[in-house]
């Protein structure tokens, strides 16, 4: 059986799942430039960044894996 980080914090979409306390020490915001189908936004720049999928665009999402290989946290999963 596997440990699970207790931390975690999963915010889970239809098939995206982020892990927002990782994004907690973010400073580059690569998901979001990253994605050319814009499903990602950063909000709270400036204080606790949070990655979020935007409303009504995963469904946008190619499965390309740009995303989970950029965020240098690996805070975001795919099924």
């Amino acid at each position: 059986m596997s440990e699970v980080d207790e931390r975690a914090m999963i915010e889970s979409y239809k098939f995206h799942h982020i892990d927002t306390s990782k994004c907690k020490q973010c400073k580059e915001f690569s998901c979001e430039e990253a994605c050319f189908r814009g499903i990602y936004e950063v909000i709270n720049k400036e204080t606790i960044p949070k990655c979020i999928v935007v409303e009504n665009r995963e469904d946008r999402c190619v499965k390309c894996h740009i995303c989970t290989t950029t965020c240098k946290f690996k805070a975001i999963i795919i099924d």
